[in-house]
């Protein structure tokens, strides 16, 4: 059974004429007969009477020209339905990434592709782990992602947009606020306000690295992911941290900001993206995002 018998069958049901029938469906008579004949063939009933002056239903045909009619219906509304989102896709970019891209990059990159392309829709999907970016990638859920360690397999890769230092944040109040720079023997005996490992893996290890080249464990009296708790926590001198340079742009009244050393400690930014399949509208974005990011 196929959808064209279907068509056949509904065609000949309403007009009860094979030729008007044929006509409606740019068939000749023998070729609807035929097609006709092989449904009824393959469903093993009489869907009509026929005589040589008048077409009638049988009461099997009568029953399955409804069933026919929706499953018509509902092709017609899947396909329709799979064009539309094809359509869609090609003006819309799904956006994940890591804190300082999303709300430090993208507004300016928003800003200059809707000068080209004013009518995509950007839709930015909040992914909590850094290690879920690769994947959503993969399984297509997100178009372009922006990550801490560079994307390289088969499927997707990645391109540096820039890295930045990392930065000891401490309260105005606290002595070493003043210094020129701070290194892990520098703040051997300050509490700290660390991350957990699996949410901010690059700070850290900076960290902890730095502790293990004096041959001590950093005082850590709490961890938090969020930078914008730490920075309040850190303001009301409950400990000190490591934060990327960028932090600078949302940091409340009362905490400075002084260079963590070695200076090799820095964290940089990529964006990644599908080798293949990508929309134009995906690609374009990718330059603007290259273009911004400079």
């Amino acid at each position: 059974m196929d959808i064209r018998q279907l068509e056949c069958f509904v065609a000949v049901a309403e007009e009860l004429h094979f030729r008007r029938a044929g006509e409606r469906l740019g068939l000749s008579q023998s070729a609807l007969s035929e097609r006709v004949s092989a449904l009824e063939h393959e469903l093993g009933a009489r869907l009509f009477f026929r005589t040589t002056r008048q077409v009638s239903l049988t009461q099997a045909g009568s029953e399955f020209v409804q069933d026919a009619k929706r499953i018509l219906a509902d092709i017609e509304k899947s396909v329709s339905n799979v064009r539309h989102t094809a359509e869609s896709d090609l003006r819309h970019v799904r956006v994940s990434g890591v804190d300082e891209a999303i709300s430090m990059l993208l507004p300016k990159v928003l800003i200059a592709f809707r000068e080209t392309d004013p009518k995509v829709h950007v839709q930015v999907l909040e992914i909590s782990s850094s290690e879920q970016h690769s994947q959503e990638l993969i399984a297509h859920r997100t178009d372009v992602a922006f990550v801490r360690t560079p994307q390289e397999d088969e499927f997707i890769t990645s391109q540096l947009l820039h890295g930045q230092p990392i930065v000891v944040v401490l309260a105005d109040t606290n002595p070493l606020a003043g210094s020129a720079s701070l290194s892990a023997s520098d703040i051997a005996d300050q509490p700290i306000v660390g991350y957990p490992k699996h949410a901010r893996p690059i700070l850290h290890e900076a960290l902890w690295s730095g502790f293990r080249e004096i041959g001590a464990q950093p005082n850590i009296v709490c961890e938090i992911i969020d930078k914008s708790t730490l920075l309040q926590f850190v303001a009301q001198g409950l400990g000190i941290s490591l934060v990327p340079d960028w932090v600078k742009n949302i940091a409340p009244p009362g905490v400075s900001f002084v260079p963590f050393e070695p200076c090799k400690n820095q964290i940089d930014l990529y964006v990644a993206f599908r080798k293949a399949g990508n929309s134009d509208t995906v690609k374009r974005f990718v330059d603007t995002v290259k273009a911004t990011a400079v």
